[in-house]
């Protein structure tokens, strides 16, 4: 079976380029072709990157549709554009067209005037859309009626990031993983964190992700507001296996993302990062978070925006060792459960129960 693929990017350093590839490259494993265009090329020999908009669209049009005159399954890994290109490509082609749903950019073309109408149409006439979570099925079930959407949440190589855990009791620091902008909720975190540090002086708070500048300097302010300047780090993006030290050395993991304006966070991989080593996790509910935390057993849910209920739950965890331990525990179990296998099985189902319909 030939599965063709039409994605941003098959790099894994950014998170759509990694969740594209965990399953791209384990299908080809599995014997299925796996032709990818993308948008933004990797030097992967497997991708083409033809993918675009506008004039760049029209260029390379004819070839797009000639690779789905190809294919027995067209894959789009994404809405817009991706989705948008492949049902435009392949008008009248009468091939079954799939589609993963990550998040926001699965959801606010919906709400937007200019592309509403043929967001909502596109949904409509995909034969699957595969959501990351339960809130982004909600969301779109929310403005599509009768879209024929599931949930296959995402999975984490444990082997990658995990390992034997060496915790710095010299200098104990808690970490975030995530770009530095205000819907990863570090408005949030950083007060909070303020709160623990009254009990916890010695605590650093580190920061991995990309730099914003723009909203940098507001962080640095919020900082200095708290007196922070001695204990929270920026530390910008890091590769994995500098993000599996932190992971494995660190007491606590917390993103406390928030939803803005039809953005919100679709699932949060690093969670299953963070619990594959072993970390207790901290998250926020009314978001794809929910799917990527074993609630109550590895970690805490606290509502967006709450800077007390979420300095409380690090306090219960960092203070707590029996708690620490427990959730330390269930995290790793948590992972074990949610590789990136399982999710593989839930796509091939899709396809076999497709190429039958």
């Amino acid at each position: 079976m030939k599965i063709l693929n039409l994605a941003y990017s098959v790099d894994t350093g950014c998170g759509w380029g990694r969740l594209t590839w965990e399953i791209v490259r384990r299908l080809k494993d599995r014997g299925y072709e796996t032709p990818m265009l993308t948008e933004v090329g990797s030097n992967n020999p497997l991708e083409e990157p033809i993918l675009g908009r506008g004039r760049r669209l029209l260029k390379n049009f004819f070839v797009i549709r000639k690779h789905i005159v190809e294919a027995d399954i067209v894959h789009a890994w994404e809405l817009n554009p991706y989705a948008i290109t492949a049902q435009l490509a392949g008008f009248g082609l009468k091939k079954k067209h799939v589609i993963t749903a990550t998040g926001a950019y699965s959801v606010q073309p919906l709400y937007n005037p200019k592309t509403g109408f043929i967001a909502k149409r596109v949904y409509e006439n995909a034969d699957r859309i595969l959501c990351i979570s339960r809130y982004v099925k909600n969301e779109i079930d929310r403005v599509v009626e009768n879209a024929k959407t599931e949930v296959v949440t995402l999975g984490v190589d444990f082997n990658k990031f995990s390992g034997q855990r060496t915790e710095n009791l010299r200098e104990p620091f808690i970490l975030s993983v995530g770009n530095l902008g205000n819907r990863k909720g570090y408005h949030v975190s950083i007060p909070a964190f303020a709160e623990v540090v009254k009990k916890l002086p010695r605590l650093k708070y580190l920061i991995a992700g990309a730099i914003d500048e723009s909203y940098l300097k507001s962080f640095q302010r919020l900082i200095v507001q708290h007196g922070l300047e001695n204990n929270v780090v920026f530390l910008g993006s890091l590769p994995d296996r500098e993000l599996k030290k932190l992971y494995l050395s660190a007491h606590l993991f917390v993103l406390t993302s928030v939803n803005y304006q039809h953005h919100f966070e679709g699932y949060g991989l690093v969670f299953l990062e963070a619990a594959s080593a072993g970390l207790p996790v901290i998250g926020t509910s009314d978001n794809g978070i929910e799917d990527a935390v074993d609630k109550n057993r590895n970690g805490i849910l606290v509502p967006q925006n709450d800077i007390q209920a979420t300095a409380k739950a690090m306090l219960a965890i960092l203070t707590d060792p029996q708690i620490r331990c427990s959730f330390s525990e269930n995290s790793i179990e948590w992972a074990k459960v949610n590789s990136w296998e399982r999710v593989v099985d839930e796509y091939v189902k899709c396809y076999q129960a497709l190429s039958h319909a």
